[in-house]
This record gives structure tokens, C-alpha cells and sequence, in this order.
């Protein structure tokens, strides 16, 4: 499924959030503080997931509402 712009712009901003995050999970790990560094990355996983959640319930809600409104007509 291709993204659409507007899309494509709401997952940029998610990495531009999550990956700073995910960077220092990860260089925690490799310096050895792993259940910090586990602790960040899952946090940084999380942030991605629950903003495509999010976006998927929204947009299925939307388009759902759209669909049975015309319906109505």
C-alpha cells in the first residue's frame, strides 16, 4: 500500500521522535547498560507503534463514519 503525503509526513515526524530514542537504547546496550538501553529501545518501538495505531483506528473511524453517511443519502 503506498503512503500518501500527508502519510509520509505524520511517520517522518514518529522517526524524527523515536529514532534520537531508539539511538540511545541502543548505545546504552552496547555500552553494557542493557536493561537501560532494552528500556529505551522498547520505548522507541512503542512510539512508532502506537502512532500507526493511532492512525489506523482514526482513519478506519473516518472512513467508516464517511461511507455510512453517504449511505444515508
Amino acid at each position: 500500500m503506498a503512503l500518501g503525503i500527508v502519510r509520509s509526513l505524520q511517520l517522518l515526524g514518529t522517526l524524527v521522535v523515536a529514532a534520537p530514542v531508539g539511538l540511545v537504547g541502543l548505545f546504552n546496550a552496547l555500552e553494557g547498560r542493557f536493561l537501560l538501553g532494552a528500556f529505551f529501545l522498547a520505548t522507541a518501538l512503542g512510539l512508532v507503534g502506537v502512532s500507526e495505531y493511532v492512525y489506523t483506528r482514526l482513519t478506519d473511524r473516518t472512513i467508516g463514519r464517511l461511507r455510512r453517511l453517504r449511505t444515508l443519502r
